[in-house]
Order: C-alpha cells, then structure tokens, then sequence
C-alpha cells in the first residue's frame, strides 16, 4: 500500500484552503501562454 503525505501536489479545491496569504512565490499569465511574469516571483501583496 502507497500512503500519501505532505509532499503530494496537484490541484486543491478552494473550499479545502485555510490560511492566510502573505505574498506570491511565482505567477504566470494564464493569457500569453504561461509565460512567467518575473515582476511578481517572491514579492508581498502590497503591491
């Protein structure tokens, strides 16, 4: 039997997400192909 833990990855459900955010790790425009947009890795949601 395979038991899944923590370091599983994939879609969640908003409903299941609990927390708070506190900033974007990183961000790509679903619009242009997925392209990364460098702009918003690693930054705050200031801003």
């Amino acid at each position: 039997m395979k038991a899944r833990d923590s370091r599983f990855f994939g879609f969640v459900a908003r409903e299941k997400i609990v927390g708070r955010v506190d900033g974007t790790l990183a961000s790509f425009n679903q619009n242009r192909g997925c392209k990364p947009r460098f702009g918003r890795f690693c930054s705050g949601l200031d801003g």
